[in-house]
């Protein structure tokens, strides 16, 4: 029975605790806000993106998470009463995947000739419950489930390609 700006302050605070408890190689970004000067064209839903809100921004030797924290109670999951997660977080990375490819972040060449792209992995964290079901290109994991699931991925990026993935990120602001 939380106000849900409360409930959500605190989701997104039992994240931040959980993201700490990995290793120095990643770079947390909170409350990651982006207006865009030019609205960016959706095909998915023919509409237009003019900016993009993201709850934490993980950056790692693997690519990028994006994170979409929901505290949400049993009955809040199996309401249409709400805006989806899994719309928003899809917006957010379509948005930052073309803004990221426009930059053109100077990353190593692999040796078959071709930069490498960055990957952007969608995550919707639930503190509490989760839907059943799964969703295209986004993953529905509990708090307890998040460590696990992020330290799944191998490296695939050095400390100085780290780096410039973090510098083209902060440069769209």
């Amino acid at each position: 029975n939380l106000n849900p700006l409360i409930a959500g302050a605190i989701g997104e605070n039992l994240v931040v605790n959980e993201i700490k408890k990995l290793s120095d190689d990643y770079i947390l970004i909170n409350n990651f806000s982006l207006a865009l000067d030019t609205p960016l064209y959706y095909k998915k839903d023919k509409s237009r993106i003019h900016s993009i809100q993201i709850d934490h921004l993980l950056i790692s030797k693997a690519g990028i998470f994006i994170l979409e924290t929901k505290n949400w109670s049993r009955r809040s999951i199996n309401t249409a009463n709400f805006r989806s997660p899994v719309a928003q977080i899809n917006r957010s990375s379509h948005a930052l995947f073309v803004l990221l490819s426009r930059r053109n972040v100077n990353l190593k060449k692999h040796v078959w000739g071709a930069n490498p792209q960055i990957p952007i992995r969608n995550i919707v964290v639930m503190i509490n419950k989760k839907p059943k079901g799964q969703f295209k290109h986004v993953k529905i994991k509990t708090l307890n489930e998040l460590k696990a699931y992020i330290e799944y991925f191998d490296p695939i990026f050095n400390d100085n390609e780290l780096n410039k993935i973090y510098i083209g990120l902060i440069s769209l602001t």
